[in-house]
């Protein structure tokens, strides 16, 4: 079969494409090791060799913008002003974009890792940069929270939600990593201000987001947090964006284990039963989707079905402390208080930074008829956990709430 003229000449520019792009690659590679090496070294307090390691990676990939910048800090480090301030201007005047571009990313890495000098390249963005700059604000917040004052962080992410941008995505790439870290960071751990975290990790989340809409795991990171503040209604929408964004078909093991939370804290009974049985024929080893199925049916009132799925969940992680709680609260409800009790205790002990699990333990001394012990564990989960925790019972039988209540009433 023969190939005419013009198919010679697509193979051709495929092949000259596909040239271009290793090169690229190759170049990238290169100039990323050098990068690396020398912002490594500037932090480690040389230098010298960072200059030239910086000057190497300019030499390689002139485009990449975080290194002028970086090569200004060195220069001002070894006393050079005069070279560190005439390298700045003729940037400035050559490629304005690129030197700010170069700025917002080292103030974004910077922050991000919780450096002061991050916050004064900071202010170097929001000198130059037009109000239209959606970094300026996003930045700000960066620069609030590591100086520790969460409201101003959450005012100045909240201002930049607000903001019409035309920020490449390219050129925003470096503040949205930034801000997705700092928010993976306030979502890990609990803390007896987690409202305060989850809020300022939402609001990093949604800031990235905007700044980066074609990344599904900057969505996904906005409906965790949402779930977790049990603010259900606007995780909705969030989820529909993500399955449109993500191209997952809603196959998605992690969306369907969250989209099972968002139902339970809607009360789609329905809804939370399909999500968390899809999850589990996903991941079949996987506890967790088999455990929120046991609080389905808890819910609704089988306990003969919770029971099914506890056991499940059980089988698949016989050392998950999520499945050992649940397994516990369908044995308190079956009336089975001494392997409830068992049940809690291996779970809290299996996750002592899970104040939930602690709160829940309580619950179960109380109505085993240990009430000084139930008291005591009360107080212990209440200062651990905060209002958060207790919003998050939400997700549990609505019976749950008042005998806490109760049991808060005794704690005092």
């Amino acid at each position: 079969m023969s190939v005419t003229a013009g198919a010679q000449a697509a193979i051709a520019l495929d092949e000259a494409a596909i040239g271009r792009w290793r090169d690229r690659i190759r170049q990238t590679t290169f100039a990323n090791y050098h990068f690396e090496m020398g912002i490594a070294l500037l932090m480690g307090g040389d230098a010298q060799a960072a200059h030239g390691a910086l000057q190497r990676a300019m030499e390689i990939q002139p485009d990449l913008a975080i290194v002028y910048p970086l090569l200004v800090l060195a220069e001002e480090r070894l006393g050079h002003a005069d070279a560190a301030r005439q390298r700045q201007a003729d940037l400035q005047a050559r490629a304005p974009a690129l030197w700010l571009d170069g700025c917002a990313a080292l103030a974004a890495r910077l922050l991000k890792d919780g450096k002061a000098e991050g916050v004064d390249w900071a202010r170097r963005v929001a000198d130059q940069a037009p109000a239209s700059d959606i970094r300026v604000p996003a930045l700000a917040g960066l620069a609030a929270q590591v100086q520790g004052r969460a409201g101003d962080a959450l005012a100045a992410w909240a201002h930049a939600l607000t903001v019409e941008t035309d920020i490449p995505a390219a050129s925003a790439e470096d503040v949205a990593t930034a801000l997705a870290d700092v928010s993976n960071t306030l979502f890990a751990y609990w803390d007896d201000g987690q409202v305060q975290r989850t809020e300022l990790a939402l609001a990093a989340a949604q800031v990235a987001s905007r700044l980066v809409p074609t990344r599904p795991d900057l969505r996904f990171q906005v409906i965790r947090c949402l779930v977790r503040l049990v603010r259900p209604q606007e995780a909705l929408p969030e989820i529909e964006r993500y399955l449109a964004d993500s191209g997952s078909g809603g196959e998605d093991k992690n969306l369907l284990h969250q989209w099972g939370m968002r139902d339970l804290c809607a009360g789609d009974l329905t809804a939370a039963e399909e999500h968390f049985a899809r999850c589990a024929a996903i991941d079949t080893g996987w506890a967790v989707p088999e455990s929120y199925r046991a609080v389905v049916a808890l819910r609704r009132g089988d306990a003969a079905q919770a029971m099914t799925h506890a056991q499940a969940g059980c089988q698949r992680e016989p050392r998950n402390y999520f499945a050992n709680q649940c397994r516990g609260l369908v044995e308190f409800e079956t009336g089975a208080l001494a392997q409830a009790l068992a049940s809690l205790r291996q779970a809290s002990a299996q996750a002592p930074n899970q104040p939930l699990t602690k709160l829940l333990l309580a619950m179960v001394l109380d109505g085993a008829g240990q009430s000084q012990e139930a008291v005591a564990t009360y107080r212990e989960a209440d200062q651990e956990g905060g209002p958060l925790m207790h919003r998050q019972l939400a997700l549990y039988p609505a019976g749950y709430q008042e005998r806490l209540a109760r049991l808060a009433a005794r704690a005092g």
